[in-house]
């Protein structure tokens, strides 16, 4: 379940043990909160994922000890099409610390509006909130589909697109340390 979207690219889930788990959306880089663009990216997030079950499968930790996670309202497709719904990230689930999968308990519905995927990451690309992180998403899925929904995002001027020339989280930072 998640309990807490502290950034546009962050969320705080609670695993199954009853764990607060920070989360970094892997593959994507949202506004700083204090930069243009900021709020609105944790916004969105927060409507997406706020008090839902959500499906992870982790790819790395980061410096700050965060799982760096491919994040999903919806069961992944290849771990239904392996066990039943319910059971499927139980049975996913690695010893692995670079590939783990954690589900979380949830009172919410997992209806979400009909432009909406499920897949959290690729959601905040199509929305046009978040910068694709080319630099460290290197796995061909789904990496590639998320560059291009980056893409389209900034063709169509949609979301921190809509501004001129917007600044880079990562030059942001770089910047305002």
């Amino acid at each position: 379940l998640v309990v807490g979207v502290p950034d546009g690219d962050t969320i705080v889930v609670r695993d199954e043990r009853g764990h607060d788990v920070r989360v970094r959306l892997y593959g994507i880089d949202a506004p700083e909160l204090r930069q243009r663009g900021g709020e609105q990216a944790r916004d969105q997030l927060l409507r997406m994922v706020m008090d839902r079950k959500v499906y992870l499968v982790t790819i790395d930790r980061d410096g700050y000890g965060r799982d760096v996670a491919h994040v999903r309202t919806k069961p992944f497709p290849w771990a239904t099409a392996i066990v039943p719904s319910g059971e499927a990230l139980r049975a996913a689930a690695t010893p692995s610390r670079r590939q783990d999968a954690r589900s979380a308990v949830s009172s919410a519905a997992d209806g979400l509006p009909g432009e909406l995927t499920g897949d959290v990451n690729g959601d905040m690309l199509h929305a046009g909130q978040a910068w694709f992180y080319g630099e460290y998403c290197r796995l061909p899925y789904p990496c590639l589909a998320w560059y291009f929904a980056a893409s389209k995002a900034r063709q169509t001027n949609i979301g921190l697109w809509k501004t001129r020339n917007p600044t880079p989280p990562w030059e942001w930072r770089r910047k305002n340390r």
